[in-house]
Parts: structure tokens; C-alpha cells; sequence
């Protein structure tokens, strides 16, 4: 496409986009209360969760819940205008959305997928065409599809892992929905459940040192974990009650039936004092109210008229109202990982996260890296190596093959959002720089380099070069820069590593090539296909590319590489 047309077609879509935001300020559902807006879209993600309720035979869809949790927070600014009135109960609340309003719901959602992709547009990364009645994004060529197809199941292989789903005993729950709002003794039994399944079933790798991380926020990685799995048990807690006033509302006829249908909708969406919350967490985590309350920081946020923390995908689990916490269980148990503690940190205090934060992601990267490199078969590794005058991140030898890896990593928070996935391309970029003054050494110098740093007899050592990262890496200009080298995060190094144990040595030159491999197999698996989507944005159609991708499978593949 000439670059002039080019040009005069994302000027056009940048000034749709300006008027798109216009039209999603005036719409009318920002006069409502923030609960019956809020809990309509809490309760229509959870129709894709659960796929339905009372006999509903849809398929559960997982990941379209999530995504619907996601885009909230596109409407964090024109949500917090909202009132703060609650109504009566949940079902007063939801009175309040007309046919008209859940209509603009929908366009507000559409708007939200908008908000996604802009930033990419923005970046130059989409062909953008003018059509008779909108527009057509699409990638330049191939390789840019094939390319971001890599990185986002690359992202996905890295997210937090949970190994199993919670296995609920419904007798506990029947007993309990029947004496709400009254407790016994099965409520604490019950959460307690709950809370030591998630505490040992959460996978992921800890971005700061242990050692750092007191110092950095105010409380230690484990009080975060016990705080952390008592919020996704309060979560698993909520939707175990659902599930029986579901269980109620089938059985039951009449007056019976209504009232355990709306009892269903109140534990989807629930309100619940504060006091409780906090009363339940202090009760089943064990750590002090003052580091409950900085943990929950990161996870709390005024539903209106106040600082926000939400944004890029994330999604605060616990909206404040007054003295209670209007609460999405799906968001408790997904809006949770750590990773989201730096997020926050990142916008709420820029300074703090560049001084403190920041020179710890990388040294943390490198410990998970170490005993991941060292699996592999006859190979030595070494860390933060000088030579030269430069830092290599990680030197690897094999002796048996006379072979060798430098390595740069990269340890940027993983992308969740376009402006965060430019971060991570800068970054890849960085490494590819440093591996390539490295690469124009001379190749005596380089097996200079071995002798001194394994203490070994070396010469004429062959070499490869990769890049380490958290997640991902970046758009397809990032992966042609890599060509020749490795592209690694941990749980690729790891598939490496399964795929090779029974091997007597590890052939590092071959590393690029493997870890090429490791990713196309796995893609393989999971990737479906790319299709063009037509969203319309307030009248004005717009023409997307769409990633399918198999999540079932993807959430196999991240379960084998788990390193308990």
C-alpha cells in the first residue's frame, strides 16, 4: 500500500478513535449506580465461565470470562463517575439497566476490544485500510502474523499456573445456603479448605528476591502467598454458594425457587461488608491487619470518585463501596499474581519501582534460569560473567561438546497490554545489542573467555547466542532481530530441558535452533488459525485480525512445564 494512503488512513482512524471516546462518555449508563453497571458485566462474564446457569447447556468459556473481566478496565475512567448508591439488593440494583442500557453495555464492550488494538495501530504494527464504511486492519505480511502468533502463546506458556481446579464438596455449601446469613461451623471449615488447596496449587516464579522483597513493599513473599490464597478461597467460597443456590433454585417451586435464584446472582456478584472480608482473611491467613491492608492495596480500589489502579487488563478483584467491597470471585482468583503487585507499582509509584523494583527483576530471572540451564545434559553455567569490558547475564559450557551459550536477559514485567508489549520489544532489542558486541569478539578471544571463566583446556569452542525473558518478546521486529538466536523464557527452557534428559551432552550451539523448535511444536498444538473479525464501534465498522488459539491445550502445555 503507498505510504501516502497509508498515512491518510490511520489519520482518519485516529480521529474515529477520538470520537469514539467521545461517544463512550455520553453514553447513558454512566448516570446509573456502580453496581448495577458493574455486577451486569460481572454476571454476563460469568455466563461464559460457567456456561450458564440453571440448565443452561453452553460451553464454558474460560477465556472469554476473563477477557469480558478485562476490558473493564478500559471503562475505569467513565466508571468511576457512577454513583455509589446500592440499592436494596442485587436484583434492585440490576432493575435499574433498561434493554435500552444493556444494549449500550455491549457497544461499551465493543469499544473496550477498540481500546485494545489502538495502541498497536498507534505503534504501526497493522496495514490500515479505509473501507466504504470503516476500516480494515490487518499485518503487513505473513511473518508478522506468524511471528505475533508466537509471542502471545509465548506470554501464555509464562502466566501463573493453578495445576487443578478446586474439587468443591457440595453437602458443606447445601447446609450453608440454607442457614445464610447465619454461619456455623462449616463456613470457617469450608474457606479453610479452600485456602490450603490454593496456597499449594498456584504456580509462578517470584519476580524479586526473597531477601528484597520486605524491603521493597512492606511485607514478605509468603504473608503476600497466604494473603493471596485466602482472597482466591474467599473467591472459590462465593462461587461454592452460588453453585448451591443453583442447586436450590432447581429443586424448589414458587416463592423458594425465586429466592434461591436471586441468592444464585447475589454470590456471583456478591456485597459484602468489609469487615467480613478482612475478619475472614485475618482469621485463615494468620498475618497482621497492617500488612493485610498494604497487600490489599494493590488489589483495592474506590469503585468512584478516587484513584484508580486498574488498567492494560488488569482488573482490581475488590471495587470499595462505603464500608463494603463489591466483589467479582472469577476476578479474586484471576486478578491475583504477583505480577500485578509490580504493575501497580509502576503506576501508582514510578520512583519507588524504577530505584527499588527494578534492579531486582533481573538478578530473580537469573536464580529461576541457573538450575534450568545446569539440567541440561554436561553443562556448566555461569553467572553475571565480565569480559571485555561487558556483562553477560549467563555463560554456558558444555565440555563434552565444546560448545557454548551467552545469554542477555530481560526481565521487564510480562506484557498485558500494548504499551507494556513496546517495553518488552525495547528490551529484547537491548539484549540482541549486547549479544551482537559479544558475536564481533575474535574467536581466540572467546575461547579465552572459557578458559578463564570453566578453568578449562578450550579451543575453537562453538557458540550460540540467545535472549532470556519473563514472557515474551515483542512484534515481528523483534523476532527478525533475534534470527539466529534463542528466543527463552523459563518454561521453554524447560520443555528444552524434558526433551533432552536422557542425552549424555548438551550441544549449545544448537540452542537457537532447539529452542525454534520447542516453540513451533508447541504452537503447533495450540494455535488454530487467524481470522478477520468485524467489530462495529459506534455505527463505524472496523475489520480485525483474530488470533484463535487452543486454550485447553495451551493450559496443558504450561502444566507440563511446571517446576514444582
Amino acid at each position: 500500500m503507498p505510504q501516502k494512503i497509508q498515512k491518510a488512513a490511520y489519520q482518519a482512524l485516529t480521529s474515529f478513535e477520538a470520537e469514539a471516546d467521545k461517544l463512550m462518555g455520553a453514553l447513558s449508563i454512566w448516570g446509573l449506580p456502580f453496581r448495577s453497571i458493574y455486577s451486569s458485566v460481572i454476571l454476563g462474564a460469568e455466563v461464559a465461565f460457567s456456561g450458564g446457569r440453571f440448565k443452561a447447556d453452553r460451553k464454558p468459556d474460560g477465556e472469554k470470562g476473563a477477557t469480558m473481566l478485562a476490558r473493564l478496565t478500559y471503562w475505569r475512567p467513565y466508571l468511576s463517575t457512577a454513583t455509589a448508591e446500592l440499592g436494596r439488593d442485587l436484583q434492585n440494583a440490576l432493575d435499574a439497566v433498561t434493554p435500552e442500557m444493556h444494549a449500550e453495555i455491549r457497544q461499551a464492550l465493543i469499544y473496550a476490544h477498540f481500546c485494545e488494538l489502538m495502541p498497536f495501530a498507534h505503534r504501526g504494527a497493522f496495514r490500515i485500510e479505509q473501507t466504504a464504511d470503516g476500516f480494515r486492519l490487518s499485518y503487513p505480511n505473513k511473518d508478522a502474523a506468524h511471528y505475533e502468533a508466537l509471542d502471545v502463546i509465548a506470554s501464555e506458556l509464562a502466566l501463573t499456573a493453578m495445576e487443578k481446579h478446586f474439587p468443591f464438596n457440595p453437602a458443606p455449601y447445601l447446609r450453608m445456603i440454607e442457614t445464610w446469613p447465619r454461619l456455623d461451623g462449616d463456613f470457617i471449615g469450608a474457606l479453610r479448605d479452600a485456602y490450603k488447596f490454593h496456597l499449594k496449587n498456584v504456580y509462578e516464579d517470584i519476580f524479586i528476591g526473597a531477601e528484597a522483597y520486605e524491603r521493597v513493599l512492606g511485607f514478605t513473599h509468603e504473608e503476600f502467598k497466604r494473603v493471596r490464597a485466602a482472597l482466591m478461597a474467599y473467591g472459590t467460597w462465593c462461587l461454592g454458594m452460588a453453585n448451591a443456590a443453583e442447586a436450590g433454585a432447581m429443586q424448589e417451586k414458587g416463592e423458594r425457587h425465586t429466592y434461591f435464584a436471586k441468592e444464585c446472582l447475589e454470590w456471583l456478584a456478591p456485597l459484602h461488608v468489609s469487615r467480613m472480608v478482612l475478619g475472614v482473611t485475618d482469621q485463615i491467613a494468620g498475618v497482621p491487619r497492617d500488612r493485610v491492608d498494604k497487600i490489599l492495596r494493590y488489589f483495592q480500589e474506590p469503585a468512584v470518585a478516587g484513584a484508580t489502579i486498574s488498567g492494560e487488563g488488569y482488573l482490581a478483584p475488590i471495587q470499595v463501596l462505603g464500608d463494603s467491597f463489591l466483589l467479582s470471585p472469577r476476578a479474586l482468583q484471576l486478578m491475583t499474581p504477583e505480577r500485578n503487585i509490580l504493575y501497580v507499582l509502576n503506576q501508582v509509584d514510578r520512583k519507588q519501582f524504577d530505584e527499588l523494583v527494578s534492579g531486582e527483576l533481573e538478578p530473580s530471572l537469573l536464580v529461576h534460569a541457573r538450575p534450568i540451564f545446569e539440567a541440561l545434559p554436561g553443562v556448566e553455567i555461569k553467572t553475571n560473567v565480565i569480559w571485555a569490558g561487558r556483562e553477560i547475564d549467563i555463560v554456558g559450557y558444555c565440555p563434552k561438546t565444546n560448545s557454548a551459550v551467552q545469554v542477555q536477559a530481560k526481565a521487564a514485567i510480562p506484557a498485558n497490554g500494548a504499551r507494556m508489549t513496546r517495553q518488552l520489544e525495547t528490551n529484547t532489542l537491548k539484549a540482541i545489542e549486547q549479544l551482537q558486541a559479544f558475536e564481533k569478539l575474535a574467536p581466540a578471544e572467546k575461547d579465552e573467555m572459557i578458559r578463564t571463566t570453566f578453568k578449562v583446556d578450550a579451543e575453537n569452542v562453538r557458540w550460540s547466542s540467545a535472549v532470556l525473558s519473563r514472557s515474551s518478546f515483542g512484534t515481528v521486529r523483534a523476532w527478525e532481530a533475534m534470527q539466529g538466536r534463542g528466543a527463552l523464557n523459563l518454561q521453554l527452557l524447560q520443555s528444552i530441558v524434558n526433551d533432552v534428559s536422557a542425552e549424555d551432552a548438551f550441544d549449545l550451539a544448537t540452542l537457537p535452533h532447539r529452542a525454534m523448535k520447542t516453540m513451533s511444536d508447541i504452537t503447533g498444538k495450540c494455535f488454530k488459525s487467524w481470522r478477520e473479525e468485524t467489530l462495529d464501534v459506534f455505527g463505524t465498522k472496523i475489520t480485525i485480525p483474530l488470533l484463535d488459539l487452543d486454550y485447553p491445550e495451551i493450559g496443558r502445555a504450561r502444566a507440563a512445564l511446571l517446576r514444582r
